[in-house]
């Protein structure tokens, strides 16, 4: 299955790695950035959901949140 590229922008990537790093952002947050930084590093899906134990279904309402609507954690 071809995966759908996401390039973050700048901002938001320097948002998105303050998240991860600060530890005061809720699980879901946490995620949620994770997986938008391993998208936009093109890591696959399938590895994506192991290492993180989320759904794909997660990351394609992630991905498509981020798309239609920015970064909105």
């Amino acid at each position: 299955m071809r995966q759908t590229e996401l390039h973050l922008l700048p901002a938001d990537r320097v948002a998105v790695e303050a998240i991860r790093a600060k530890g005061t952002c809720s699980a879901r947050e946490v995620n949620r950035a994770h997986i938008l930084l391993a998208l936009h590093r093109r890591i696959p899906e399938s590895q994506v959901m192991a290492v993180l134990g989320v759904g794909r279904m997660m990351i394609w309402r992630t991905r498509a949140a981020y798309l239609d609507g920015g970064l909105d954690l």
